[in-house]
């Protein structure tokens, strides 16, 4: 293994473990602010797991992963500042300023969208995705897209950042769809669909993650017998 390959393994596990502090300190404050988001993201994802007597522990996983990941980097608090913001900007005194500038490098950057899977290289644990949404490129050390073999030809909906100049992996969940590019290019998971209108909900208003996850999650989600979910863990 090179130096190189070394490095951005470190730099994953520390960035890992910065995220999973900062996830640690809001869960033991969660009573501030958990029970009115999780009303309101029940509201816009309708989950399908709701109308089922026994929904699967699979089910109730990635439901539960969705709604973490949102919490803190999407929904926005005070002065319209996420959870993890609120964090970086109002960091606690036992944050040390390595954290806090790796965490500061992952707010400015954090990016979630659906990515085509275009190569992976197992030597050095880097792929490389497009962006279905812009076909913007992005060279990615992430170990475990790479060693999934079955992870090729459909998409992955991850959550990236960039830190030291390298992008990395950020968020816990990562969504694979099976449905093949081609076949969901314009109007695939995350798009406002017309059924959307037709229902009186129109997702035009809420950020693509919350689309995503109601195609993929909701109980008249398009894409919900399409999805593959696969945890990555906040140790």
């Amino acid at each position: 293994m090179t130096d190189h390959v070394l490095d951005r393994e470190h730099l994953a596990e520390a960035v890992g473990n910065d995220i999973a502090d900062m996830a640690q300190f809001w869960m033991l404050r969660k009573f501030q602010f958990l029970e009115p988001a999780r009303e309101q993201f029940e509201i816009i994802v309708d989950p399908k797991l709701s109308y089922c007597a026994e929904p699967s522990q699979d089910e109730i996983m990635a439901y539960n992963m969705a709604f973490t990941e949102w919490l803190l980097f999407e929904r926005s608090y005070y002065h319209g500042k996420t959870l993890f913001e609120l964090y970086v900007d109002e960091p606690p005194a036992s944050l040390t300023p390595a954290s806090l500038g790796r965490l500061g490098q992952v707010r400015d950057t954090q990016y979630f969208s659906r990515f085509g899977i275009l190569d992976k290289d197992p030597a050095t644990g880097m792929v490389v995705l497009r962006d279905t949404r812009t076909d913007r490129r992005f060279d990615v050390y992430d170990p475990h897209i790479v060693q999934k073999e079955r992870w090729r030809e459909g998409a992955i909906a991850v959550r990236l950042a960039r830190v030291d100049d390298v992008w990395l992996t950020a968020g816990q969940l990562y969504l694979y769809d099976i449905a093949r590019l081609c076949d969901t290019a314009v109007d695939g998971p995350g798009a406002v669909h017309p059924e959307d209108l037709e229902d009186g909900f129109d997702t035009s208003c809420i950020s693509f993650f919350l689309r995503l996850v109601r195609d993929i999650m909701g109980a008249r989600g398009r894409y919900v017998k399409s999805l593959n979910v696969y945890k990555q863990t906040w140790e």
